[in-house]
């Protein structure tokens, strides 16, 4: 059988060996966990909640200048994500000054 490979040229079909196989299931195997090492924007968020919380709550920092301080460090993430962590914070502390 043989297959174009885009160019007008003719190719044979390729075959692979048991032993190709195997070695590419062990190299496949030795990879290593990318979840520990490649963070979502949730991960990143919980992360850096206690800072982002100290910046807006001790610092006087709004959501803006939080915004623009992790886009220079290369991560973006929605204003909404950051005023939600810092507004939560907010709620949390009031509630708790009301029941004492």
């Amino acid at each position: 059988m043989f297959l174009f490979n885009g160019k007008n040229e003719m190719t044979s079909k390729k075959y692979y060996t048991v032993e190709q196989v195997e070695k590419a299931k062990e190299m496949l195997e030795e990879l290593p966990d990318l979840k520990k090492i490649r963070l979502n924007k949730d991960d990143v968020l919980e992360n850096l909640k206690a800072q982002i919380i100290k910046l807006a709550l001790n610092k006087g920092y709004v959501s803006e200048d939080i915004k623009s301080a992790l886009e220079s460090a290369g991560i973006k993430v929605g204003l909404k994500a950051i005023q939600k962590i810092i507004l939560e914070k907010k709620l949390e502390r009031k509630k708790s000054l009301k029941n004492t």
